[in-house]
This record gives structure tokens, sequence and C-alpha cells, in this order.
């Protein structure tokens, strides 16, 4: 018995040393990509996510704030549920809605309020759409962009990063911003004039990919508005393929009329 097992275990060795072969071949290590592969990556479109918009208005002695921190995603037609937030002279005023098609649905004193979308924010169901799925700095990159970034790599963690001072470029990304990020439709129209007065002074794009997909992109415009005023507008992305599933609560789809002014 003895003599067996003892010719037995070279073979049992060899065996293993195959598997071990085998292993190493398996965990190949994935191929360094370019900064063109990169970008095209960066490009896949995603069904789901989270996003903040921003606008940032300063002087020497002031700031505002207006912030809407949006989740987005669902089967049948995107939804977002906004988290908008106001801050100027170190007091914050917060409201919290859902919008599915042009039906937005306000949380006010822990009461749920109907409205549609245009009447109240003064901007449509299909503008939010184009300017949170539909981003071009993100989508359909220009050339001057493209060629502006520089990469770096950790790993299978890419990051590109670039800044810019082309007009167009800076424009197309602060419009979709002004047109849905304010609450009403005299706060939407005063961020469309700083855009129409203001003079674009730079942008910065920061997106990381990691394991082939995009997971972070943050995008910054900064403007000057007269001799005293300086305003930037930001879009940060995360949490990209988080929110498939999403769906309006119940209590929000069961709300009343918002009443009307008089």
């Amino acid at each position: 018995m003895k003599l067996n097992k003892l010719w037995f275990l070279p073979i049992l060795l060899m065996g293993l040393m195959l598997t071990g072969c085998s292993n190493n071949k398996e965990k190949k290590a994935a191929p360094i990509l370019t900064k063109s592969q990169v970008i095209k990556k960066s490009q896949k479109a995603f069904k789901s996510g989270q996003v903040i918009q921003s606008i940032k208005l300063s002087t020497d002695t002031s700031s505002q704030t207006i912030i809407a921190n949006t989740a987005f995603g669902g089967n049948n037609g995107t939804i977002f549920h906004i988290n908008n937030q106001t801050t100027n002279k170190g007091k914050t005023q917060s409201s919290e809605e859902w919008i599915n098609m042009n039906n937005v649905f306000i949380n006010g004193g822990g009461k749920w309020y109907r409205a549609d979308l245009d009447t109240l924010s003064g901007h449509t169901y299909a503008e939010l759409v184009d300017a949170i799925m539909n981003n071009k700095i993100i989508s359909d990159p220009s050339s001057t962009l493209t060629k502006a970034y520089k990469m770096s790599r950790k790993g299978q963690t890419y990051t590109l990063t670039a800044k810019i001072n082309d007009k167009k470029i800076m424009k197309d990304a602060c419009q979709p911003i002004a047109n849905t990020v304010g609450q009403s439709k005299n706060q939407e129209e005063i961020f469309k004039r700083i855009l129409q007065y203001g003079k674009y002074q730079n942008m910065t794009v920061k997106m990381i990919v990691k394991d082939n997909k995009l997971v972070n992109c943050n995008i910054f415009t900064d403007l000057k508005v007269g001799k005293y005023m300086t305003a930037r507008f930001g879009q940060s992305y995360g949490n990209l393929g988080s929110h498939d599933f999403m769906k309006v609560p119940d209590n929000a789809l069961n709300a009343k009329e918002l009443p009307t002014k008089k």
C-alpha cells in the first residue's frame, strides 16, 4: 500500500501544477487602454444614476447657491426624484419633488401636491431629460475637449481631466442647467440672463472610468457677470446604474392638486 501511494504522489503534484498554470492564464492582466479608448467607453449611455446640478452666484461680500440633487431612472420612461436647496446668507430652504412625465409631485409641509411641471417651473419634462440624460460633454464631446483631456491611470481606473475656454462648449454646457435647475419661471429667466450677459472664463471637466464604465463626471463652468459678480454652473454625475427600477412612491401618486393663487 505504501508503494502504491508513493507512485501516485508525482501524478498528483503534476495535476496541481497544471491547474496552477491554467489559473495564471485566466488571471491575465487586462490591456492598458489608450486615451481615445477611455473616452469611447465613457460615452456609453446610462439608464440611471444621480446628478447634482448647481449654480453659485458670488460677490465680494455674499454668495447664493442653488442645487438640484437628482436621482433618475425607471423602466417606463425616466423618473426624477429631486431634492432642491437654496442657500443664501447662511440660511437654506429645501424642497422635495418627484417628476413623472409632465407631472410634478411636491412635498409641502409633509403633504404631497400635484402640478404641471412646465406651468410650475418654466421647463418641460423633455428639457429635463435632455439636460440630464443627453449631456453632450459626455455623450458627444467635441474634438477640442478630447484633445484637451489629460489622462492618468491606477490599475483599471482611468481619470480624464481638461480645462478649456472655448465659449461655444461652455455655453452648451451651461444652457441645459439654466433651463432646468430653477424652481420657478422667474428664477430660470434670471439664470438665462446671466448666461446671456456673463463673460465665460473657463470650464473644467473630470471623468473617471473604472472597469470599462463611466463612474463619475464633474463639469464646472465659471463666468464673470458685470464688475462684481461671478457665477459657477455645474453638473456632477455619480452612482450610475443604481436606480434602474425607480418608481414614484404611492403617497406622492395620491397627491392632491396644488392650490393656485388667484
